[in-house]
């Protein structure tokens, strides 16, 4: 608005001026009321433009420097590049992820969590609080201080501001809530994010980064799983287990392998190891002997079976070839299955599609595990052409309980139909379950209900 009205101004003001010597120069003025007349113009010019630039906005919206990308465009807030560029200087910094926000994807669409993010984002630097917002990407924003201020009272005022925030839609009232961390202590993003873990695995609302926390005792666990699964690795003990799918006549119609650890005559499970895994350099490996030891033990069996196979091994160009060779070499490809782990670590959905056609042209299928986030959003599954749906269990389990997860697995099963893709419910732990998702019309069930996860197909 100030440089709409500048050039006018100034223009105006100029034209004032020239008009006012002509006219003195037509009279006869002498040379020193010539002199003062434009030198005070000139003077007058200068204080207007100066007055310009300091005169706020009139709009609504904050204003930033749109230079040099450091301004997200969807809810106008410095972005993740402009957040590093600040934390230099940074005495403290509040880390708020919204929870469950990819729940409000799936259920509605992309488009409406982007309408979320930019209507939440207003109200929150609306507020006389909240001073210096920052949004990362997704469902993250951060605040930075630049002096040692109380930063739990602006948690506590960005909490109030979410819990009280929805966003309207077919009649229905949209809220989310969010953890939210605060630390003091450099290097500030790294502990935040862990504080943040932290306040999330134990449902906490505001966490702030303390040693007395049971963090570092995390870490020491943290660092003894790591040598445990390099240890694994080099005495050969990745094991493959297998967990039976049923039918909606209970008949058991495929199996889905499942990755443990050996250690003496325990298994540890992948809940344990597989998150440190992925923050470690042995991942991949893991990957690979799972991917070789399930299609050496599955090779004269007639039965369909499944491997899960991560973005990161997507992107991984030798577990894709290793993988691509496997399916080549197997009896049956047919009976071969790659369910794609759900994460919302995807950068490049063309990827995942080239991916998904390699295996298609191999013979094999494509399943989609743990439909929730990533993936889940019902467009992009369209575009991806999979041919099985898993239902995340932990909607599946509430189904009994909870209004919302019931209209969730009916609108995911509707889907399934409609584009002639197999359904299978996760977590199926007592008939009670089973009947009312047979009632529904899931295709296939997997869960302790039916049987658990064995070393061995009988």
């Amino acid at each position: 608005m100030k440089n709409n009205i500048l050039a006018p101004v100034v223009g105006g003001i100029s034209f004032l001026t020239i008009s006012i010597i002509a006219v003195f120069y037509i009279i006869g003025t002498n040379i020193e009321s010539l002199a003062f007349s434009l030198i005070l113009s000139l003077i007058i010019i200068f204080i207007v433009i100066k007055l310009l630039k300091k005169a706020p906005s009139d709009s609504n919206e904050p204003i930033f420097e749109k230079s040099d990308n450091i301004i997200d465009t969807l809810t106008n807030l410095p972005n993740r590049k402009k957040f590093f560029e600040d934390l230099e200087k940074a005495k403290g910094i509040v880390l708020i992820d919204l929870d469950d926000f990819s729940i409000l994807n799936i259920v509605y669409s992309r488009e409406v969590g982007d309408e979320f993010l930019k209507k939440l984002s207003h109200k929150l630097i609306q507020s006389s609080c909240i001073d210096n917002l920052y949004h990362l990407g997704g469902d993250e924003f951060a605040y930075i201080s630049y002096t040692e201020k109380d930063l739990k009272t602006i948690a506590e005022c960005m909490q109030e501001i979410i819990n009280n925030f929805y966003l309207m839609k077919d009649n229905i009232m949209i809220q989310l809530t969010a953890t939210i961390a605060i630390t003091y202590t450099p290097p500030f993003i790294e502990t935040a994010d862990i504080v943040l873990k932290y306040g999330k695995k134990n449902k906490l609302n505001i966490i702030v980064y303390s040693r007395n926390l049971n963090i570092f005792e995390e870490n020491q666990l943290f660092a003894d799983m790591t040598m445990r699964i390099k240890q694994a690795l080099k005495s050969d003990n990745i094991v493959p287990f297998f967990h039976c799918i049923k039918d909606r006549d209970e008949n058991t119609v495929r199996y889905e392998a499942l990755m443990r650890i050996k250690e003496k005559e325990k298994y540890i499970l992948p809940a344990t190891f597989l998150d440190i895994a992925k923050k470690t350099k042995l991942y991949s490996e893991l990957t690979s002997k799972m991917i070789t030891k399930t299609f050496v033990y599955m090779q004269d069996k007639d039965i369909p079976f499944s491997i899960n196979i991560s973005y990161d091994d997507i992107v991984n160009k030798r577990i894709f070839y290793q993988l691509l060779a496997e399916i080549d070499n197997f009896h049956k490809p047919e009976n071969v299955i790659i369910e794609l782990l759900e994460t919302e670590k995807i950068d490049n959905f063309d990827y995942v599609k080239y991916f998904i056609d390699e295996i298609h042209k191999k013979g094999a299928k494509i399943a989609i595990d743990d439909f929730g986030s990533g993936y889940s959003n019902f467009i992009y599954l369209e575009k991806l052409n999979v041919d099985i749906i898993k239902i995340d269990g932990e909607i599946v389990s509430e189904i009994l309980s909870s209004d919302n997860a019931l209209f969730l697995v009916r609108t995911i099963v509707e889907f399934c139909k409609k584009n002639n893709i197999t359904s299978i419910a996760e977590f199926v732990s007592h008939r009670e379950i089973y009947l009312e998702l047979k009632e529904m019309g899931v295709d296939e069930y997997q869960g302790f209900y039916f049987c658990k996860p064995k070393e061995n197909i009988e």
